[in-house]
């Protein structure tokens, strides 16, 4: 730990010195130290970025938050234009030529992780299954964002002193009217609520209450685009913006909607699984920019490439592989939003004030327009008020639309500052206030809509890969039997909200479980269900394993060559040798190999490492030809390959794949998880000890040494 620490200042050492030893010169930067320069900042934003995530993530905080107010941090009001050697000005210092404070280059990759965001977003919405189930929702989200907007434009008109249809206004109602879905799942998750009406209600509420505020956000940034041309706020050419924004919205929506299967069955000519993911993002990209010529913002055409998309069969495909693109991007996006927070005018009593203002109005937009409707629609006043409550994390969006309206100059610092406030605090104060609310036992519904008895089935698979494929399997036999499915990450890891007529289901997956949450009533149909997808792979894995013929495969092993021999040497510990085995039967003879791993502190459970190693005995015998037997397994009990030798001079039966007694024996371990070189080092054990000379040579070996330093001098790097 302690060489790693050094290794790491001595690279930020070096760094620094490269760049203090450059002689700058004169005139302006070249676009080469622009660009090094870029790459220097993206550098420290991804490392605290991933930094911050993995700590707030830790106290089960939203990372969002996290990465704000670590931009805030390093931005250049503060940290970020602190002088350093060969950074007189910082690393990340004040932009002065334009209404933001980071870079041209640095707020161009922020753009383009927001336009993943939102395509990423309109991916995860399954409209037929909002339409067709959640009329409540609906009605829910359509009055909380109209409440918001107007209480936001009303907090511009006031402070601006100005009319409602002033960009600048209704921009703020656009920004109020955000709600973050992701942060108030993580709540109904946890509490096991998802599937509960508020839960149901609060979902469909935020996805509905996105749609609008994008629709909002087309009609005000093109009125302003308009009125910025010379037009006044009364021209008919003005409103006949705004209905022309409704129109191009409605028009490619519909239009990407209806030619989506179309377009799906084009893309997958491209065969490969990455080139149609990358190339569905370069689509929202082009679509992104049309928008903007259009006069309408980029986010909106990513926005409706994923809504597109989200219907097709590739919507799971795109959303999982570009899932790496989007952790890389996205953090960017929010600390650079943090960057373009003032601190110094965060603070001051005219900011805390009016961004105190707005997010009062904000939280009672959201009660009112939210819980008001809801009481109409069955939920009593403990139901009315946890869908309220569910609504008000602004998150995301909200930041999104913010930083839109400052580059675009439609809002200043200071009403950007008030709205980075009202995000905050929303976001902060309303997830806890929701956990308290859903721990009470109170009906929130005032009839009587069905007992639901929640029960949880798990399902532990040992293995995250073998997780993994069921995973898909199942979901696959979900889809045959009619249901709708909703997928969202929470905290890593991802919760499925599968939905048909009246049965409603949660899915959630972590590394090697996969766990149901359901009514009692559901459970005989999901272990059913589950049991039909066990049976499915059992027969394809007995089709697979006839078709290789692993009897003959292995014994293929044993005669051929390899390359890329590990280093035996870097492995094999002289101590876990033993010259002379005592054991006369195959458990045995593997107890002796684990014992002298165990004793000599390499493995960390001995139970857990033999049950890892008989396992795959169980599936078929290591022992191969020519005395040779190769146990191995993965456990988590061991960090690194770990490897014991031992020699059985008068031969055990170890099933071997020619019928003979093995004299030689090599066990390999390798941790779970971790990549390594185990089928690497595996085959080239088996190439070296196919030649009989090589195995004479061992045998005649006598001591633990003289046998180490055989293999040392067979695979070991010279």
């Amino acid at each position: 730990m302690e060489k790693r620490k050094i290794s790491y200042w001595c690279v930020f050492i070096l760094v620094f010195a490269a760049r203090a030893w450059a002689a700058p010169v004169a005139g302006s930067e070249s676009i080469i130290d622009v660009m090094a320069d870029l790459m220097l900042q993206l550098g420290v934003i991804i490392v605290v970025s991933r930094s911050a995530h993995l700590f707030f993530e830790k106290f089960h905080i939203s990372s969002v938050l996290g990465e704000l107010v670590l931009g805030m941090l390093i931005g250049p009001y503060l940290l970020g234009s602190i002088g350093l050697p060969g950074f007189p000005e910082g690393i990340f210092p004040l932009y002065e030529q334009s209404s933001i404070s980071v870079t041209p280059q640095l707020y161009g990759i922020a753009t383009v992780a927001s336009v993943l965001l939102l395509f990423m977003t309109g991916l995860e919405i399954d409209l037929a299954l909002l339409f067709r189930y959640s009329v409540t929702g609906i009605i829910v989200g359509a009055g909380g964002v109209l409440l918001s907007f107007f209480g936001g434009a009303a907090l511009g008109m006031f402070f601006l002193e100005t009319s409602l249809f002033d960009p600048r206004a209704m921009f703020l109602g656009v920004i109020a009217t955000a709600t973050s879905m992701g942060i108030t799942a993580r709540v109904l998750s946890e509490k096991r609520k998802m599937d509960s009406p508020e839960g149901v209600t609060i979902l469909a509420g935020a996805v509905i209450g996105d749609v609008l505020g994008i629709i909002l956000l087309a009609i005000v940034s093109s009125l302003f685009i308009a009125l910025r041309g010379g037009g006044s706020e009364n021209d008919l050419s003005v409103q006949a913006v705004a209905i022309r924004a409704i129109l191009v919205w409605l028009g490619f929506t519909a239009a990407g909607i209806f030619f989506a299967r179309h377009l799906s069955r084009l893309m997958k000519k491209l065969k490969s699984v990455v080139h149609i993911s990358v190339v569905a993002f370069g689509m929202a990209l082009i679509l992104a920019g049309i928008f903007e010529k259009a006069g309408l913002a980029m986010i909106i055409g990513g926005y409706v490439m994923g809504l597109s998309l989200s219907k097709t069969d590739l919507n799971d495909t795109v959303r999982a592989t570009l899932d790496t693109l989007n952790a890389f991007f996205v953090p960017i996006f929010f600390v650079v939003m943090g960057m373009m927070v003032n601190l110094f005018d965060l603070l001051s009593l005219n900011t805390l004030f009016v961004g105190g203002v707005f997010t009062v109005i904000a939280v009672s937009a959201k009660m009112i327009g939210c819980g008001g409707p809801a009481l109409f629609l069955n939920f009593n006043r403990h139901g009315a008020t946890r869908v309220a409550v569910g609504m008000v994390p602004r998150g995301e969006v909200a930041l999104i639309i913010a930083g839109i309206g400052l580059s675009m100059r439609i809002i200043d610092q200071s009403m950007f500052d008030a709205s980075i406030i009202m995000t905050l605090v929303t976001t902060i104060a309303a997830p806890p206030l929701l956990s308290k609310m859903l721990d009470s036992e109170k009906r929130g519904t005032r009839k009587v809509v069905k007992i639901r008895e929640t029960v949880a089935t798990s399902f532990d698979f040992s293995s995250s890969e073998l997780n993994e494929l069921f995973t898909s399997k199942v979901l696959q036999a979900f889809r045959g039997e009619g249901f709708f499915i909703h997928a969202m990450t929470i905290y890593g890891n991802t919760v499925y909200h599968l939905r048909r007529d009246e049965i409603s289901i949660t899915m959630k997956t972590t590394e090697q479980m996969l766990e149901f949450e359901t009514d009692a009533q559901d459970v005989i149909f999901v272990k059913t269900i589950v049991y039909e997808t066990l049976l499915g792979l059992n027969s394809t894995i007995t089709r697979v394993k006839d078709l290789i013929r692993p009897e003959v495969f292995l014994k293929g092993l044993t005669e051929e060559t390899a390359r890329g021999e590990p280093d035996i040497s870097r492995i094999l510990d002289s101590r876990c040798v033993i010259p002379e085995l005592k054991s006369d039967n195959k458990k045995d003879i593997i107890g002796e190999l684990m014992d002298v791993l165990y004793v000599n502190g390499m493995v960390s459970d001995r139970e857990s490492a033999l049950k890892a190693v008989f396992e795959r005995e169980e599936s078929m015998s290591t022992g191969m030809q020519y005395g040779i037997a190769l146990p191995h397994g993965k456990t988590d009990t061991v960090n690194k390959i770990t490897v014991s030798v031992g020699i059985a001079r008068k031969g055990v039966d170890f099933q071997a794949l020619d019928g003979q007694p093995s004299t030689i024996f090599v066990m390999v371990l390798s941790p779970v998880n971790v990549t390594g070189p185990h089928i690497q080092f595996l085959a080239s054990l088996s190439a070296l000890l196919n030649s009989a000379q090589a195995r004479e040579e061992l045998l005649n070996s006598k001591t633990s040494g003289e046998i180490f330093w055989f293999f040392r001098k067979k695979l070991g790097k010279q």
